[in-house]
């Protein structure tokens, strides 16, 4: 039965360009724009002195 095969290409052919587009296209916007400071989201540490007491 040829002509059921050639139909199963076709639907075949499609699911797999159609899942491909979907990763890309959630991969793509998923992705952390460049103008973003990278450092933004580690803690800040307050620098400042520390006077020491001698017990």
């Amino acid at each position: 039965m040829p002509q059921l095969d050639f139909v199963w290409w076709i639907v075949n052919f499609f699911l797999v360009w159609t899942a491909i587009l979907a990763v890309l296209t959630i991969v793509i916007s998923n992705e952390t724009p460049y103008n973003i400071d990278q450092l933004s989201s580690s803690p800040k540490i307050n620098k400042g002195t520390t006077e020491w007491q001698w017990l």
